[in-house]
């Protein structure tokens, strides 16, 4: 159960960053919110699944331990953790100044990184 309220944790973190961050900066805008969200779901989805996975594999006796919950959980709180960076970076220059060498190659692996999709 600890491990779906810290991922939940993070993901809500991230989405008060990014509100307070468009408050401040661009404003509200419904098409990204909206958007924001279904990814929000997806990753609360995702853990679930992996959840389900990990614990419905002893139930319906596949004869092996499928850890997915724990990588799944630790890929989407790292994800998140980036984001709330972004976010906070955005709203302070001083943090902006720590983070900047991390964000920028963080940025220049994602334009190298042809395998992620555009949505």
């Amino acid at each position: 159960m600890a491990v779906y309220i810290t991922v939940f944790a993070f993901i809500a973190f991230d989405v008060l960053t990014g509100l307070i961050k468009a408050l401040a900066k661009d404003g509200l805008n419904s098409t990204i919110l909206r958007k924001g969200m279904y990814h929000k779901l997806s990753e609360i989805l995702t853990v679930v699944g992996a959840g389900l996975l990990q614990y419905g594999a002893d139930y319906i006796q596949l004869g092996v331990d499928i850890p997915a919950l724990i990588g799944v959980a630790s890929y989407i709180c790292i994800m998140e953790l980036v984001s709330i960076i972004e976010n906070l970076a955005m709203l302070n220059p001083s943090l902006y100044k720590l983070f900047k060498p991390f964000l920028n190659k963080l940025k220049e692996e994602d334009k190298n990184d042809k395998s992620t999709p555009s949505v």
